[in-house]
């Protein structure tokens, strides 16, 4: 028979099994049980030792191990961080132990909580919450006194505390180009978000309407690549989940909460951001700017009660290739296509939009385009008033279906400034 070749994070089962309340014998005996082994308690409880020791196994034994845990295999792999849910729970339980073992540092902290204003059982699992924190921010710190007072509060030994906690996460990132550098850690997805929103959001404004992001997925790391002029001045941003200890810092790779936190809010930014976006499956959109057409919807005043529906087409399809190339090179391809959307749908809507006076409507930027509302003004005719026309920029698929198009915040705001000039 082979050597055990799957490998596991052992320090990390060692954590699991406590947490879960388990001894070595009770984890190896329900081991054996689930795995229908005959084997005696002590040679049982010895080859799980080796397992706790080593950080080596069968696949078939790892998995029946993360089972027993409540886990997934990647989690006992560590591959990926645990829940931040699962860990501030292990700290609130930690806590509450330490409320009966009568910790009078954690009593004095949790009566100035209560103090405060909450009860003691929202003030204590608030606490936890701090603490949890407090100890992720400690581990790449690793200020003495912050772990001093951590140890205090907890109990835990000072390597026990530098033992990996996971709450929002650390994250080091990366921003490489000819005009923009910059490396930092930062906390959790938000942290994330905020950079990329600082770096990219000026960056692809001070350039044309043609600003592309293009999402890679290469686990565990991330790359977003913003190129604002075809392919002049391109930045990559590369980022990455991580966890300090000892000897530095160590990749993980994103947990399902951290897919979920990032990768659907990054794709919404940047089709607020960019007029191109490709994303993280690869499908770049719009793949022809005079496949575009704007979706104009009425309303009779409420976002459910929705009348009509009429594509704008503003004859793109006849841009011949050579216009389109020049308006490429120039950086306004997509200004070019919207800008003459925009003409049509002048068109289509004025004579709606004059049968009111101007001080009737309202015109607001919306996430996908514009929102046209109509209000009651003395002496002008009746309603019905409310949400009246929705106005979102749209790309012909292959199917001839239509599917939401990127179209970035500036360029919303110059159609609702030219709705309002056909108003006035």
């Amino acid at each position: 028979m082979g050597r055990p070749s799957f490998k596991i994070d052992h320090k990390r089962l060692r954590e699991l099994r406590e947490y879960k309340g388990l001894t070595q014998a009770d984890l190896a005996s329900e081991l054996c049980k689930r795995l229908d082994l005959e084997q005696d308690e002590d040679s049982r409880t010895v080859s799980y030792r080796r397992i706790e020791a080593q950080g080596k196994t069968s696949r078939k034994r790892a998995e029946t191990i993360a089972q027993i845990l409540d886990v997934t295999l990647a989690e006992l792999e560590g591959i990926v961080p645990p829940d931040t849910w699962s860990y501030e729970n292990r700290i609130l339980d930690l806590l509450a132990e330490q409320l009966r073992q009568e910790n009078v540092v954690l009593k004095s902290a949790l009566d100035e909580a209560c103090s405060e204003g909450p009860d003691s059982e929202d003030a204590l699992a608030s606490m936890a919450r701090n603490v949890a924190r407090r100890i992720e921010a400690a581990q790449l710190a690793r200020n003495p006194g912050e772990l001093a007072e951590l140890s205090q509060l907890t109990g835990l030994s000072e390597g026990e505390i530098l033992e990996p906690a996971h709450v929002d996460g650390h994250w080091l990132m990366v921003a490489s180009g000819p005009i923009y550098t910059r490396t930092e850690l930062v906390l959790g997805t938000a942290g994330v978000q905020a950079l990329i929103h600082e770096v990219v959001d000026k960056h692809l404004d001070d350039f044309g309407g043609d600003g592309r992001i293009r999402m890679h997925r290469a686990s565990p790391w991330y790359r977003l690549e913003i190129d604002p002029l075809c392919g002049r001045f391109t930045t990559w941003i590369d980022f990455v989940r991580c966890l300090p200890d000892a000897r530095g810092l160590r990749w993980l790779k994103p947990g399902w909460r951290d897919v979920r936190l990032l990768e659907g809010p990054l794709l919404t930014w940047a089709r607020s951001a960019a007029n191109f976006v490709t994303g993280f499956d690869g499908s770049p959109t719009p793949g022809d700017v005079r496949r575009l057409r704007l979706q104009v919807t009425e309303y009779s005043g409420e976002p459910g009660e929705r009348i009509s529906e009429q594509i704008v087409a503003g004859a793109l399809e006849e841009i011949s290739d050579e216009k389109l190339a020049t308006a490429q090179e120039e950086g306004n391809s997509h200004l070019v296509a919207t800008w003459t959307l925009g003409t049509a749908l002048q068109e289509i809507l004025e004579p709606h939009l004059s049968a009111y006076p101007r001080q009737c409507w309202e015109v607001t930027v919306t996430d996908g385009g514009c929102a046209l509302s109509l209000w009651p003004t003395a002496g002008a005719p009746g309603g019905p008033y409310g949400l009246r026309y929705r106005i979102q920029l749209v790309e012909v698929t292959a199917h001839g279906q239509f599917g939401e198009a990127p179209w970035r915040h500036k360029d919303r705001e110059d159609l609702k400034q030219r709705i309002e000039a056909w108003l006035s």
